[in-house]
């Protein structure tokens, strides 16, 4: 018990902090799941929607830290009754996501590795079992270094993920899972998917000795039985699925300019600049101080740029047009974003905070 106690240590406090590490890289990401959740279509909870970004803030660090004291060994009964608490909650969370059809990735690893609804299910259930038996076996977990030692790795742990989540919020995430990440091809991305694939499956019936058989498409038409029709009659036709879609990655970006689709023109530009505004009724003063600067800039310089919104009634005079939200939110976590293309390729991608000057587009 011993041995199996230290390895299971292992690798769930290693499970939890990588799984933490990686939306602690995009804590905005992770409170749009958690507002899925919140929503009137899953939970309705509609209160904690404008607490979704604070929540998982704490969630994700969280998640960081009771890694890193499991690893450690250190405040056992908290650690492993709150792990307990944690799984238990998120296997009921993802056991309802797929069995209900709600949402279709749990975020458990944000961006990174998206599990279908029963994978991330059966995925809980493991971790379930392995804590549960970490929590059988407590005894044998004890502190691996001096409290002094275990203090400052918990503490660097706690101001890098402060650090790390901070950079998510106030600039860009550190690192972009998303097929919107500097140097895709949109293209690319947009063929990269695969169709469904489906076989008919036809049950013949003998007119005669009535013995039935069940024939694909491909067998129905090369044994000629459907030239047949004195011996051998159709019962029924069902199709199965033999591969699922799976849908490009980049699936949903259009530029609608109200008359006009622009999407191939903005992707076969030399370069351009696309201004992306997910949340229009939420710009603040600044923010659409900081939009108008740079639309300016961009066309008092002859630079060809783009403005995609959720709303773009709401952004008169500025001439914008129309993009799904979610698409939006996935190209770019700020409201505004810039992010600049070439020939459908990503170059770059800015924060408000961070928009550059007209000669430093000029130079990419």
């Amino acid at each position: 018990m011993k041995h199996q106690t230290h390895f299971l240590r292992i690798v769930v406090g290693v499970l939890f902090i990588i799984s933490g590490i990686v939306k602690t890289i995009d804590p905005i990401g992770f409170s749009y799941k958690l507002e899925e959740y919140f929503g009137a279509g899953v939970f309705n909870i509609p209160f904690l929607q404008g607490l979704a970004l604070p929540l998982s803030i704490l969630f994700v660090i969280l998640e960081v830290m009771l890694g890193m004291f499991l690893l450690l060994g250190v405040w056992k009964k908290f650690t492993l009754s709150s792990l307990l608490s944690l799984i238990v909650f998120f296997t009921f969370l993802t056991f309802y996501s797929a069995y209900f059809n709600k949402v279709t990735d749990c975020g458990c690893f944000g961006d990174a590795l998206k599990l279908p609804p029963w994978v991330s299910f059966c995925k809980d259930v493991v971790l379930l079992i392995m804590i549960l038996i970490l929590v059988f076996g407590s005894r044998h977990i004890e502190p691996l270094f001096v409290p002094k030692v275990s203090w400052v790795a918990l503490g660097i742990t706690f101001v890098l993920c402060c650090w790390i989540a901070y950079r998510g919020i106030a600039h860009l995430p550190l690192i972009d899972f998303r097929p919107y990440a500097v140097e895709k091809d949109l293209r690319e991305g947009m063929s990269d998917g695969t169709p469904q694939e489906d076989l008919i499956i036809y049950t013949m019936r003998n007119l005669k000795t009535h013995e039935e058989k069940k024939l694909s498409s491909e067998e129905y038409i090369s044994t000629n039985i459907w030239k047949d029709t004195l011996n051998w009659k159709i019962e029924e036709t069902h199709t199965e699925i033999i591969r699922k879609a799976v849908l490009p990655s980049v699936h949903d970006f259009t530029v609608d300019c109200g008359d006009k689709d622009r999407t191939e023109d903005v992707l076969n530009e030399d370069k351009i600049a696309v201004i992306t505004i997910p949340f229009a009724k939420k710009l603040s003063i600044i923010e659409r101080m900081k939009l108008r600067k740079i639309t300016s800039e961009l066309a008092g310089n002859n630079l060809k740029f783009v403005v995609l919104a959720n709303d773009p009634e709401i952004l008169s005079p500025i001439p914008s047009c129309s993009t799904d939200q979610t698409t939006l939110k996935t190209i770019n976590r700020s409201n505004p974003g810039l992010m600049i293309l070439k020939k459908g390729v990503v170059v770059a991608k800015y924060h408000a905070n961070d928009f550059p000057t007209v000669q430093e587009i000029e130079e990419l």
